[in-house]
């Protein structure tokens, strides 16, 4: 029981920082596709920590992992990309190195968070807590590929507008 609550402290603690890291980055961006989809990550951290809490409180409580299905947000939901304000296409080469700066370090906490509750849904002896670690990872999962594709978009905006429409090759 302890090893449990243990380990809902540790999500809330990667849950909270997460947020606060996502807020940051919206407050300090100069883009605005940046800072809506930074904000939207820490909107969803802040629902994950809410999910965490709840549980966490029940466990305690009842002394063993409460039986409801979970449903941490949508499922696996990648953010749209392509910036809707065309200042957004116009960045410096330093804007675009900070960002991709700030982007590493979100994709290694979602990587971090991803491990942790992978680890922990292997580890659970109940479906409903499997299930629920599973959940957390899926919607990690779901950041750590919207944070990459925005990389990738900086990097290369060229390939990665090829990418998403897809090569053609045409014979004519």
């Amino acid at each position: 029981m302890e090893e449990r609550l243990k380990a809902l402290e540790i999500a809330m603690k990667l849950e909270e920082e997460g947020k606060a890291f996502y807020i940051d980055a919206s407050e300090k961006t100069t883009s605005s596709f940046a800072r809506d989809m930074f904000r939207s990550l820490a909107q969803d951290e802040g629902e994950h920590l809410a999910k965490v809490e709840e549980i966490y409180n029940k466990l305690n409580e009842e002394k063993k992992w409460p039986k409801i299905v979970t449903s941490i947000g949508d499922v696996v939901k990648i953010k749209a990309i392509f910036p809707k304000d065309a200042k957004d296409l116009k960045m410096s080469e330093e804007e675009i190195s900070g960002s991709i700066k700030v982007l590493d370090i979100g994709i290694e906490m979602e990587e971090k968070s991803i491990k942790f509750y992978n680890d922990l849904a292997e580890k659970a002896s109940d479906p409903f807590e499997t299930r629920f670690f599973i959940a957390l990872a899926h919607e990690e999962r779901g950041h750590y590929l919207s944070l990459w594709d925005y990389r990738e978009y900086l990097e290369d905006p060229a390939s990665w507008f090829g990418m998403k429409e897809g090569f053609r090759l045409d014979a004519g």
